[in-house]
């Protein structure tokens, strides 16, 4: 795969205008399905007038694009900093559907802006989760997201009320036609070539359909270029003396808890995309993510549209083109924000021939499960592995819709009639359960500095007895153990922290597990440090050589990180079982 573009300063100097308006687009093609397929199925089911349909449709594409670029920023708690681009998703549907019947527009924009809170609050407590949400629950996530997907793309391509002249046969023909040609391109194609495959894929479905004689673009005489029915905004409205209110609420906070697990998996999938071969998952950028799609969400209420939430097919579609730059999701935000003002647009993307989208999905579920795959092997052992074949059959079994139907409360329609949010809750509980067999271990709190060094030993020499270590397994911890503390130290000082730190000492599954954690940031990152291979450390910089002590761990003990969320660092390893 080439080298993904992440460098705005860079990518400007070797990517024309015209190539990111073109990358653009191909994201805005893929992105725009998930955009509007819940508001129109919504629409289509309540049969709301044309200009309440137009506004609700026009305006979930406008706080999408928001949302979009809200992602990009990278403030100390705000944004991911990174191109995600933001849809709607299905988790939403069933409260969606209950709150217009219940109250119709109104109501569901009070909900949405009611729930908005606790997506806040979520992202808050993300720092407590870190041992949760897992490279390994992010990507059953994100596999999970490859069933959904692969269903959509599927029952597009097949849709049964297409006009008459579309025979099974030519929609066969076209989807793979359209297939064929992104493959070729991408198997074939060189750098250059590969940014073209989704759009030559969409022309070689459409030109093969019209060679046919089928219809391929819709009649556009009719709509205007520009519009925006904004006097059909519903306004808001909520009774707190009614029960079934608040009943519908847990709902809308069950689908926001939902879709944040399926951003988190996505914002893992994201890092790895725009960074190869990078193994730290940045948790500060994944919560300044989700108090961005937090602020989206409070937007989307007041404006009566669709919460937004992560789209995971634009993630592949990084990964095809070669490029993950924050200027193509810019212009893909500016084209969102021109389509949706402009009906004769809506009205053209709405009705490309559902072949050639179905045809397009498929490649890109492809390069999604192949992300979800390599989130899972980061951490992969017996008990990862066991908890990502239950939550997959989890989350399969619920996709089915066939498993009691009748027997749950509607209440509870997000979670188990969504194969993501029950499979990432299964993964999630699994998880919880493996902490919770961990024993509890024991925990020293101490202040870095070098005078009370010689006190942290002895604390360390009394209370990791009663794990019965050998001698050398004992010498080796200490040694891990001090070199962490010194580093910290080090750290602490050059920043002038005097809070203080905590080790924290259990048995687990893979050896002895030590956590250091404090409550700052400390400046450098010592994981990357740990992968360098130290031949002559004279050459070290000074820098460099304050994070020796840590090299040298990476050669002592095994699964070295070093994870900032929200001011505080975390500094973990396992010492094996044999040293």
């Amino acid at each position: 795969m080439a080298s993904l573009s992440k460098n705005d300063d860079s990518d400007h100097a070797q990517t024309s205008p015209g190539i990111i308006l073109l990358l653009a687009a191909q994201h805005v093609i893929v992105l725009f399905s998930g955009i509007i397929l819940v508001p129109v199925m919504l629409v289509n089911i309540y049969n709301l007038s044309s200009g309440s349909a137009h506004y609700f449709i026009s305006a979930t594409t406008l706080c999408a694009a928001a949302a979009t670029l809200m992602q990009l920023f990278r403030g100390k708690h705000f944004g991911l900093g990174s191109p995600m681009f933001m849809g709607t998703s299905g988790a939403f549907m069933a409260c969606a559907h209950s709150a217009f019947e219940l109250g119709g527009g109104s109501l569901f924009a009070a909900m949405v802006l009611l729930s908005a809170p606790f997506q806040l609050a979520f992202s808050y407590c993300i720092r407590f989760l870190r041992h949760i949400l897992t490279p390994t629950v992010g990507g059953v996530i994100i596999m999970l997201a490859v069933v959904g997907l692969l269903k959509d793309s599927i029952s597009t391509w097949t849709n049964a009320n297409m006009a008459l002249a579309w025979t099974g046969d030519m929609k066969i023909l076209t989807g793979a036609m359209t297939i064929a040609v992104m493959i070729a391109i991408e198997w074939f194609g060189r750098r250059k070539l590969r940014p073209w495959s989704l759009p030559l894929g969409i022309l070689a479905g459409c030109g093969f359909a019209a060679i046919a004689g089928l219809p391929v673009l819709p009649d556009l005489s009719d709509s205007p270029w520009l519009g925006f029915a904004m006097k059909h905004w519903p306004g808001l409205q909520f009774s707190t003396a009614s029960p079934e209110h608040w009943t519908l609420l847990l709902t809308f906070v069950l689908a926001i808890f939902a879709t944040s697990v399926k951003y988190t998996g996505d914002a893992m999938v994201l890092q790895q995309v725009t960074s190869p071969g990078k193994k730290k998952i940045d948790y500060d950028a994944v919560q300044g993510g989700l108090y961005a799609n937090g602020a989206s969400i409070f937007l989307s209420g007041l404006a009566c549209a669709m919460p937004p939430t992560s789209h995971s097919a634009n993630i592949p579609l990084m990964e095809m083109t070669g490029t993950a730059t924050r200027r193509v999701a810019v212009v893909a935000s500016l084209l969102l924000v021109a389509i949706s003002l402009s009906p004769k647009m809506l009205h053209l993307l709405i009705n490309l021939p559902q072949p050639v989208i179905g045809g397009v999905g498929v490649v890109l579920v492809g390069h999604l499960f192949s992300a979800g795959m390599k989130l899972v092997a980061m951490k992969m052992n017996h008990r990862n592995g066991l908890i990502a074949g239950l939550a997959l059959c989890a989350g399969l079994i619920s996709e089915r819709g066939d498993f009691f139907p009748t027997e749950f409360p509607e209440y509870l329609a997000p979670l188990t009639h969504n194969g993501v949010a029950l499979g990432g809750i299964v993964a999630i509980a699994l998880t919880i359960a493996t902490r919770i067999s961990i024993e509890r271990g024991v925990r020293i709190t101490t202040h870095p500095k070098l005078t009370e060094l010689p006190h942290f030993k002895q604390l360390l020499a009394d209370r990791i007895s009663r794990f019965k270590l050998d001698q050398d397994r004992l010498k080796y911890l200490e040694l891990a153990c001090e070199e962490v503390f010194l580093y910290m130290r080090e750290e602490c000082r050059q920043i002038e922290y005097s809070g203080p730190v905590t080790f924290t000492i259990r048995q687990t599954q893979n050896g002895l597990g030590v956590e250091a954690s404090g409550g700052t940031r400390f400046s450098s990152e010592a994981d990357e440090l740990v992968a360098q291979e130290v031949c002559c450390p004279a050459k070290l910089g000074e820098e460099d050589l304050n994070a020796l002590g840590m090299i040298l761990l990476g050669h002592v003990a095994t699964d070295v990180s070093h994870v900032t969320i929200a001011g505080y660092t975390f500094i973990g390893f396992t010492l094996p079982e044999k040293a």
